[in-house]
């Protein structure tokens, strides 16, 4: 879930409290994998390849963090599906 822990309402928090509220959108308990973000579709099978589109995806990778007030974060993620998406230096 972005990187952030997912829960069901009625499950117990670490230090025991309940939790009371949750998103009709969340799954768990559904197979493993991560979800292709920038696919439409967003598969968990068939890694790097989107078995919808044929494309290779490869998830997302932090090259650079730098901490602050304003951190910088350098990061970088490929799909063949968006090879003709306008960007500067063929990103």
């Amino acid at each position: 879930m972005s990187g952030k822990p997912a829960a069901r309402q009625g499950d117990m928090t670490q230090y025991g409290g309940p939790i009371v509220q949750g998103s009709a959108g969340v799954r768990i308990g559904a197979p493993t994998g991560v979800a292709c973000s920038v696919c439409p579709g967003g598969m968990t099978s068939g890694n790097p390849v989107n078995p919808l589109l044929g494309a290779k995806v490869l998830p997302g990778e932090t090259d650079l963090a730098l901490p602050g007030p304003l951190p910088f974060i350098l990061s970088r993620t490929y799909s063949s599906y968006r090879t003709r998406t306008p960007a500067p230096v063929g990103v």
